[in-house]
């Protein structure tokens, strides 16, 4: 299960792209990044429609990454990410722009052990970003999580996350007065998955469980409103329809719980119910795709919810074995962001991921988000485009650069603004 503060917008599929702090720094339009609500149900990925893909929720290998093995039997596998860049608008202002270079350091190690068919990782991050005209943004982010994959039967098996997160809404991401400094928060995330069901059975059957629970550390006076809990159960069953697509029922039901007295207005209920398919026609061709209706309601009385129309669709094309396309659709509520009582986005990309040579790749990708609020008049749109190249100097050295540009418009001309990201990227594994 991701969460949207978590989901930083762009995947760092390509190996120059390198940290998260980084690729928020390509195109975003917050922090809070909304093609999904805080407690979005997993599901949607195409791992979650295969059963070729041997990992459940544990963290996968590093690409191209070589392990040092303890005597234990712990393989390790440690990398850093360095990026030098401009941005030309860090506070997201359609005046009087504040542009700046940037230097982000990331240092990240993965931990992983296998027992008797169970596998178990680790994962330890730091993402500092320190900008060289506009010191209050500076930022250090961390992650640690550990994750089991446990294997009982041949029908029967689980996965489980635990993680605690630091990270950051820079200051312009949320429609809060902009204070001295970014608001800072930590999270907890618990997150479990039960399958049953063995790879080629007729039918399969999931359940997803979540907790998350957010806390703000600074800017109290404007972000104690939005400490929050949420709760999430998801059940899933699939029906193999032929050897390679799968007919799928889900339903699912997310509790959002603010803790501040204040706040409790916006405690909801959020519910989903799609029907759907999944498909592996051939080696070319993988999706997922899930249709039906979502509604959000509130716990106090007068205060208008959701229900309507909701999607999640992946869709991936490889025409060559060195070139991959893949189409992203989402249309579901997310918690306010500080305008009305929740934000609805409709958000659809497309992404090229493109090996030249053997040591040269490249990754195109657009979005266009649109975004209406609860009880709010106001309707806003994004384009974001990035561009990613990457040159291996060496089986564990990579160096590259990366573009991109956000066009934010709105119904308030004061929230529209314009962006632009330049950087050099270089990064280092075992």
């Amino acid at each position: 299960m991701k969460n949207r503060y978590l989901n930083l917008g762009l995947r760092a599929a390509a190996a120059l792209a390198c940290s998260h702090a980084a690729l928020a720094q390509i195109p975003a339009t917050s922090a809070t990044e909304a093609t999904a609500s805080p407690y979005a149900l997993s599901g949607t990925s195409i791992s979650g429609a295969s059963s070729s893909v041997n990992a459940i929720l544990t963290a996968p290998v590093p690409e191209n990454g070589a392990a040092y093995k303890t005597e234990n039997g712990i393989y390790l596998y440690p990398s850093v990410d360095v990026v030098y860049g401009h941005n030309d608008n860090v506070l997201l202002t359609r005046d009087n722009k504040v542009a700046s270079d940037f230097i982000n350091l990331a240092p990240r190690v993965m931990a992983e052990m296998k027992h008797k068919g169970d596998r178990y990782t680790a994962v330890a991050s730091v993402d500092q970003t320190t900008f060289s005209n506009s010191s209050p943004d500076n930022r250090t982010n961390s992650v640690f999580e550990l994750a089991g994959d446990n294997y009982f039967t041949t029908r029967a098996r689980a996965g489980w996350t635990a993680a605690y997160v630091t990270n950051t809404d820079d200051r312009g991401t949320l429609a809060r007065p902009v204070s001295a400094e970014p608001d800072r928060w930590h999270a907890t995330e618990l997150n479990g998955r039960l399958i049953y069901g063995a790879a080629e059975a007729q039918g399969r059957a999931e359940l997803d469980l979540g907790h998350v629970a957010k806390t703000y550390d600074n800017n109290r006076i404007y972000t104690a409103l939005d400490d929050f809990t949420t709760t999430s159960v998801a059940g899933r069953v699939f029906y193999r329809l032929g050897s390679r697509s799968l007919a799928l029922v889900e339903v699912s039901n997310a509790q959002a719980s603010y803790d501040a007295d204040l706040a409790k207005a916006g405690d909801n209920t959020e519910r989903r119910y799609y029907l759907g398919m999944t498909w592996d026609v051939t080696a070319a061709t993988t999706g997922i795709v899930k249709v039906g209706r979502m509604t959000k309601d509130f716990d106090q009385a007068g205060i208008n919810g959701y229900s309507g129309s909701s999607w999640e669709a992946t869709v991936r094309w490889l025409p060559r074995t060195y070139s991959v396309f893949e189409f992203v659709a989402n249309r579901s509520t997310a918690e306010s962001t500080g305008v009305g009582t929740y934000d609805l986005n409709s958000t659809v990309s497309a992404n090229w991921q493109h090996t030249w040579t053997q040591s040269l790749k490249s990754e195109a990708m657009v979005t266009h988000l649109n975004r209406s609020y609860g009880a709010s008049s106001r309707e806003d749109s994004a384009n974001m485009y990035s561009l990613t190249v990457d040159y291996a100097v060496l089986r564990w050295l990579k160096m590259g650069m990366a573009l991109g540009r956000t066009d934010y418009s709105s119904s308030d001309p004061a929230a529209e603004y314009k962006r632009n990201i330049v950087m050099a990227t270089l990064k280092a594994t075992l």
